[in-house]
C-alpha cells in the first residue's frame, strides 16, 4: 500500500469498464493487466491488496497463498466456483460478487438471452446447416427443425434468470413449468418435484446455483425421469450436472439434444479436449457447447463491473 492507498490489479482489462476504473482510480492505485497464463498472474499478485478478477483463472489455494497482502476479490459475478472461498476467507479476505443483488440483476439480461439463443440454434439446428452451406450444399430437408409453440418448457430454478427465460417462453406461447427447492410465487405451473418436471417437459432449462448441495444435482437418477424427445439447456454451471450421465443419454438417444455455455472443469485447459461432451459434439449435430460466454455481452459487463466498484468503494469507505 503505497501513499495510503490500497493497490488494485485488474486481471483480464481488455474491455473493461473505463467508468468503473476511472471510479476505481479516485481513491486507489491501479494496475490493469491482461494475464494469458497462470504464472504471470502469480508472479505479481503479491504486490496486490486487491484482485479484480473475471473467470479466466480459478483462484485456487495455491494462487492465493503467493498474495499475503490480498484484502479483497472483486468478481462481477453470482458464482463463485472460480475463487477458494473457504481457503480465502478463512485467512480474513473479502469477496465482493453480485451474490443476493436481486434487485439490481433484474436488469441484467445477458444470461436469459444466451439461453434462448441456444435453445433456438439446436432446435433450429442452426450450426450444422450452416457448415453445411459453407461447404457448398444448400441441403434444405436434412434440418428440418421444431417449433417452441405448445411445447412444455421446464425450469429447474425459477431465480432471476428462470423468470427471465419463462417470459421468454410465454412469448413463443409455450407451457411454463418449473421446480425450485424455494417456494417460488408464480403464474406459471409448479412441480412438486424436478422428476415430476423432467417427465412433462420437452425442453428444460437449468437455472440453479452451483453449491455443494446442488453437485451434480441432475444426475443418473433424476435423468431416468426425462422425457426422452426432450432437449436440455444448461447456463448455469457446468458441476450442476454430472456430464458422463449426460454425454451416454445423448449417446443411447436417450435425450434429443444438448446446448450448454459451462463445461466441469473449465478452468482446467487440460481438461477441455477430453471432457465427455466435446469428445461427443465432434461426431453429432444435436450438441451444441460455447464458453462460458452467456454474460459476456458488452452491455451486461460494463454494468456489472460499475455495479461491482459502486460496492466496493462503498464498503471501503464505511470501514475507514
Amino acid at each position: 500500500m503505497e501513499n495510503g492507498k490500497m493497490k488494485i490489479l485488474i486481471t483480464e482489462s481488455e474491455d473493461f469498464s473505463q467508468d468503473a476504473v476511472n471510479e476505481l482510480e479516485k481513491y486507489f492505485d491501479v494496475t490493469k493487466r491482461n494475464f494469458n497464463f497462470e504464472e504471470e498472474l502469480t508472479e505479481i499478485i503479491p504486490d496486490f491488496d486487491v484482485l479484480f478478477i473475471r473467470l479466466r483463472f480459478k483462484l485456487t489455494k495455491k494462487i492465493l497463498e503467493k498474495a499475503p497482502q490480498l484484502k479483497y476479490i472483486l468478481t462481477a459475478t453470482t458464482g463463485l466456483d472460480h475463487i477458494d472461498v473457504d481457503y480465502f476467507e478463512s485467512i480474513g479476505g473479502i469477496i465482493i460478487s453480485l451474490r443476493g443483488e436481486t434487485e439490481f440483476l433484474g436488469s441484467i439480461p445477458s444470461t436469459a438471452e444466451h439461453t434462448w439463443a441456444l435453445l433456438m440454434a439446436l432446435l433450429k439446428k442452426i450450426p450444422s446447416a450452416f457448415d453445411d452451406v459453407k461447404k457448398g450444399n444448400w441441403n434444405r430437408d436434412n434440418f428440418k427443425g421444431n417449433n417452441l409453440k405448445g411445447k412444455n418448457f421446464g425450469i429447474l430454478g425459477l431465480g432471476r434468470v428462470g423468470k427471465q427465460v419463462a417470459n421468454f417462453a410465454e412469448v413463443f406461447q409455450m407451457n411454463v413449468g418449473y421446480f425450485d427447492t424455494d417456494f417460488v410465487k408464480s403464474k406459471f405451473q409448479s412441480f412438486t418435484s424436478p422428476n415430476e418436471l423432467l417427465a412433462w417437459a420437452d425442453i428444460v432449462s437449468i437455472h440453479i446455483p452451483y453449491n455443494s448441495e446442488n453437485h451434480n444435482f441432475v444426475d443418473g437418477l433424476l435423468l431416468q425421469s426425462c422425457n426422452p424427445n426432450a432437449i436440455i439447456i444448461n447456463t448455469s454451471r457446468g458441476n450442476v450436472w454430472d456430464e458422463n450421465v449426460i454425454a451416454d443419454l445423448l449417446k443411447k438417444k436417450k435425450i434429443k439434444g444438448i446446448a450448454t455455455d459451462v463445461l466441469q472443469n473449465e478452468f482446467d485447459k487440460a481438461t477441455i479436449a477430453i471432457n465427455p461432451l466435446i469428445k461427443l459434439a465432434k461426431e453429432n449435430n444435436n450438441l451444441i457447447i460455447t464458453p462460458h460466454i452467456a454474460g459476456a455481452s458488452y452491455e451486461s459487463m460494463e454494468m456489472t463491473e460499475n455495479f461491482i466498484v459502486e460496492k466496493f468503494i462503498k464498503i471501503t469507505k464505511c470501514a475507514e
